[in-house]
């Protein structure tokens, strides 16, 4: 018998049966009318001498033979895709390529599919582009096609790791616990890093041979556990067990089973707002409230005849509770003073509770900074849906606490009035004390006058030792 070819204006191949009869079932004819067509066919094409055809005159013998052997219907479908014997141009950086189940399969085996199931996902996404009649196609949509399938078939994970693959090529991907696919950053990693305690060369280093070794391993992506595992490997060769378990308790805090709320309290000028910024660098927490800044949204929604003492600052709130007539004194007596400081505590503590309860709906940690931020008043208690941290910044010096505030004076762009803060020196110590012995009697942890890095150190301690307790908790109500 001699030989049939399909033949385009590049190249030519020889007839198969089986890809007419591939094309019959992608237009759902049954597997026995497709055979009988497809003899139909070659017996057509020998009758008539069409040793060459193109693919188009094939397409139309091939609908006209199964329109009279099948019927109207099935001929429509058939009519209506593009069959296997014929090519589809797909349109990409490298210019115009006939698609190719194999190409796709081989990329599909990168994601980590076997090679059987990455030749079933590239045999439906050809499937699919044939139905819906493409002869043309950009990359950009054989793409989407295969993520669909992808989710149809293995779930939502695949498609997304399909997905970074196919937009980072060469690049290596992090997986997180949700399936989504992020690039390797050298820089993240040197960060969280950083925030254990090493000096910047080291974590740059630590994250060079992490991802060297990663990418050794000739795989395109990684569990952040794999990471972890990997950087805990180096930390511990380097620098001992105790670097390596410091690491992996800073990775927990970063990703705890609750929102924390960090509430750091303390009188003005001990140095909270850059503690407030330097821990939640370190644990990864973007929000940061200032009890301040919560006061001055409540001031301009409330009369200061309604609440006097909310407009006033903390250390001379008591002016505002004088009796009429009554002289002011130069300076209050002690239940003076924290008497309108306590007034005015609660009343921030609203606004400071709603702000914390929207947080925790959002399932995302806050530190909360300011002097409104006492002991005692915003109490664990009343939000069981988190991990409240309470700790208080002091200065137990009055001398060292006075040269805070003469140095932030000297800051630029620094725009509270030395002056004002001395003139009530007297009652910010005061406060100071109150609020000593408040977290004495609550037991809130202090940090007494350190360094910015050791407060920030003990600060980190506090709260993977809360995170390390609650898990404990949990795992014995769970057993």
């Amino acid at each position: 018998m001699r030989e049939i070819y399909v033949a385009n204006d590049s190249h030519r191949w020889p007839f198969s049966k089986g890809l007419v009869i591939e094309s019959l079932l992608n237009a759902d004819v049954t597997a026995a009318a497709g055979v009988a067509v497809a003899r139909s066919v070659e017996q057509y094409l020998l009758d008539h001498e069409l040793r060459v055809v193109t693919p188009t005159q094939l397409k139309s013998i091939v609908v006209g033979i199964t329109r009279e052997q099948v019927g109207d219907t099935e001929a429509g479908r058939v009519e209506a895709q593009t069959p296997a014997f014929a090519d589809i141009v797909v349109k990409g950086d490298a210019g115009e390529l006939p698609f190719s189940r194999g190409i796709l399969a081989r990329s599909l085996e990168d994601v980590g599919l076997s090679p059987r199931a990455a030749y079933t996902v590239a045999s439906r996404v050809d499937g699919r582009l044939r139905r819906a009649g493409e002869t043309r196609v950009d990359s950009n949509k054989v793409g989407r096609a295969t993520e669909e399938i992808l989710a149809e078939l293995y779930g939502d994970e695949w498609r997304l790791t399909y997905r970074f693959l196919r937009n980072n090529r060469g690049k290596l991907g992090v997986m997180d616990e949700a399936g989504l696919v992020v690039p390797f950053s050298k820089g993240i990693l040197s960060q969280s890093l950083l925030a254990a305690g090493v000096s910047r060369e080291y974590a740059r280093r630590v994250a060079r041979e992490t991802q060297q070794r990663l990418r050794g391993d000739e795989r395109r992506t990684v569990s952040r556990e794999a990471v972890a595992e990997t950087v805990e490997t180096i930390l511990r060769r380097d620098m001992g067990e105790q670097m390596a378990n410091r690491y992996r308790l800073l990775r927990a805090i970063r990703r705890p089973p609750k929102p924390i709320v960090l509430l750091l309290g303390g009188v003005s000028g001990t140095g909270k707002s850059f503690l407030a910024s330097e821990i939640a660098y370190r644990l990864s927490i973007a929000r940061i409230v200032s009890t301040d800044s919560v006061r001055q949204v409540m001031r301009a929604t409330v009369s200061p005849a309604l609440l006097p003492t909310l407009h006033a600052s903390t250390f001379n709130a008591w002016e505002t509770m004088l009796d009429p007539g009554e002289a002011c004194p130069e300076h209050p007596s002690e239940e003076q003073l924290i008497a309108g400081f306590r007034e005015q505590v609660a009343q921030v503590s609203v606004g400071l509770k709603a702000v914390i309860e929207r947080s925790i709906e959002e399932g995302t940690s806050v530190v909360v900074e300011g002097v409104h931020a006492a002991p005692g008043y915003l109490m664990s208690e009343i939000f069981q849906d988190a991990l409240v941290v309470p700790i208080l910044v002091t200065v137990p010096d009055e001398e060292e606490h006075r040269r805070h505030f003469e140095s932030r004076d000297q800051e630029p762009g620094h725009f509270r009035p030395l002056s004002r803060y001395l003139r009530y020196f007297r009652e910010i110590r005061v406060l100071h004390q109150y609020l000593y012995d408040l977290a004495l009697r609550t037991d809130v942890p202090m940090l007494h006058s350190l360094s910015l890095d050791d407060a920030a150190d003990q600060a980190v301690e506090i709260v993977a030792q809360r995170v390390l307790s609650l898990l404990g908790q949990e795992t014995v109500e769970s057993g």
